[in-house]
């Protein structure tokens, strides 16, 4: 009897690991920490996260993600419901001047109005936590009104990971299977976990980002990283990605041809390498880290090989900084330089790209003061440049082109959060979580120009947004 039921829990963990591996294959949204882990280690959320609600994480919570996710054995549900976790993201967008209602979607219509839209940016269902001792996983379900009321699987982590001591050194090492790079990772100035952590889907965004940004918001692509990390102190990690199969993201419901000419279009042609590496120190109350990642990729531009391929290789250099002055406050800062080089022959010969060669550089610093991990204010600087391209940045094109085909644009954010819950003090931890977040964007440049940058007459000053939200998380 003791075989057959070791048999039975061996197969049915086989087959749940088989499942999330499928689901490492899925779309990917923004998320943050879950109930569910609350519920497994039996710490509440501040234990893992540095404001409450997550995604900045405490050293535990970094310690917890590199161990695959399986730490804890304080489940306060029954086994078969504790992984899971619900949330509902709700937001109200309110731009300085209106927009074209048909760029973008809602509720309703799935077509936002010009201006002052309520909207239900998602709900989520979270799997998450041990499947065996040594694999763990992080899986977000979306409903996703913001695409015509979708159902994807929006975020995917697997991991397995060890421990071993080597010459007196601590090590951690394991392999995460992902659907986005920098899933892996845990700062916050990488683009799957970056600050600000929501954002309006029915505002008018710059017509460049970096393609690192692209591939994570896009999220057609399935990887495999190997990871270690040394001592606490020093972090390696090496992968590659593809894209996936256009009948898989269509049956995933995140089709590329949906991205129209973006620069995350396209399809991978073979393995995309990607690598990262930090450094990391804590003394005392200061915790300091400086690092580096990036990705190569060689591109079939909108899944065309009529005209051969694009390159895109991207650089980043990055650097988290907190500072605990006491019990109840905390200072948190953060830095990311973003260099992509872009051999874009191929597009050109479809007529996408005006230009053989671009290139574009990103620069972003954040401040941060947390009070008492319920309350936190935020002041962030945003710099894009980058080589003029009027094929590709949508020359007068109304409220979104660039009049002059340049992607330049310098913004300031300015964030408010407020997190009253998971203290492990009330009791509803750890079963309910809650964050409310109003944030205003201010841009100086937009698209190339101070003033008429569309060609239309409308300034960056038209596309200030305030976005207010709130998360909810059972």
């Amino acid at each position: 009897m003791v075989l057959a039921v070791s048999f039975t829990t061996q197969k049915m963990r086989l087959y749940r690991l088989c499942l999330i591996i499928l689901c490492c294959l899925a779309p990917l949204q923004s998320s943050w920490a879950t109930t569910a882990f609350s519920r497994q280690t039996g710490e509440p959320c501040t234990a893992c996260h540095m404001q409450g609600y997550g995604p900045w994480l405490t050293q535990y919570g970094q310690k917890f993600k590199l161990d695959g996710y399986v730490a804890g054995n304080a489940n306060k549900l029954p086994d078969a419901l504790n992984p899971f976790s619900l949330e509902i993201v709700g937001s109200f967008t309110n731009t300085q001047k209106d927009n074209t209602g048909d760029a973008y979607v809602s509720n309703k219509s799935y077509q936002s109005s010009a201006n002052n839209n309520l909207v239900n940016d998602w709900t989520a269902v979270y799997y998450t936590g041990r499947i065996t001792n040594k694999i763990g996983s992080y899986l977000q379900m979306n409903i996703s009104p913001q695409t015509g009321r979708s159902i994807s699987l929006a975020m995917a982590d697997i991991r397995y990971a060890n421990h071993l001591a080597y010459n007196g050194n601590n090590i951690t090492y394991g392999l995460s299977l992902n659907n986005a790079p920098t899933m892996s990772d845990f700062w916050m100035s990488t683009y799957a976990w970056m600050y600000p952590y929501t954002q309006s889907s029915v505002t008018v965004q710059p017509a460049a980002h970096p393609y690192l940004q692209g591939l994570m918001s896009g999220a057609y692509t399935a990887g495999a990283t190997l990871y270690t990390m040394i001592n606490n102190h020093l972090y390696l990690e090496a992968g590659a990605y593809t894209s996936q199969a256009r009948v898989m993201q269509q049956g995933l419901g995140v089709s590329s041809a949906a991205h129209g000419t973006s620069l995350q279009t396209g399809q991978i042609d073979g393995p995309a390498p990607y690598w990262r590496a930090f450094l990391q120190h804590t003394v005392g109350p200061h915790t300091m880290m400086i690092g580096t990642y990036g990705l190569a990729a060689r591109v079939f531009p909108q899944y065309q090989r009529s005209s051969g391929l694009d390159t895109y290789v991207e650089y980043n250099a990055d650097a988290n900084y907190s500072y605990m002055l006491n019990d109840d406050n905390m200072l948190m800062a953060m830095f990311r330089y973003t260099r992509d080089e872009m051999n874009m022959t191929a597009s050109q010969g479809l007529g996408i790209s005006a230009n053989s060669q671009n290139h574009l550089n990103s620069l972003m610093m954040m401040g941060m003061w947390t009070y008492k991990q319920t309350y936190n204010l935020t002041v962030g600087w945003m710099n894009m440049t980058g080589s003029i391209d009027p094929t590709l940045y949508g020359s007068g094109n109304a409220i979104t082109g660039s009049f002059n085909g340049s992607p330049n644009t310098n913004s300031l954010l300015f964030e408010a959060d407020y997190v009253p819950f998971g203290k492990g003090v009330a009791g509803s931890d750890p079963y309910l979580n809650l964050r409310l977040s109003m944030q205003y964007w201010a841009y100086t440049q937009f698209n190339g120009a101070y003033s008429n940058y569309d060609g239309n007459g409308r300034s960056p000053e038209a596309n200030n947004t305030l976005y207010v939200s709130g998360n909810i998380m059972f």
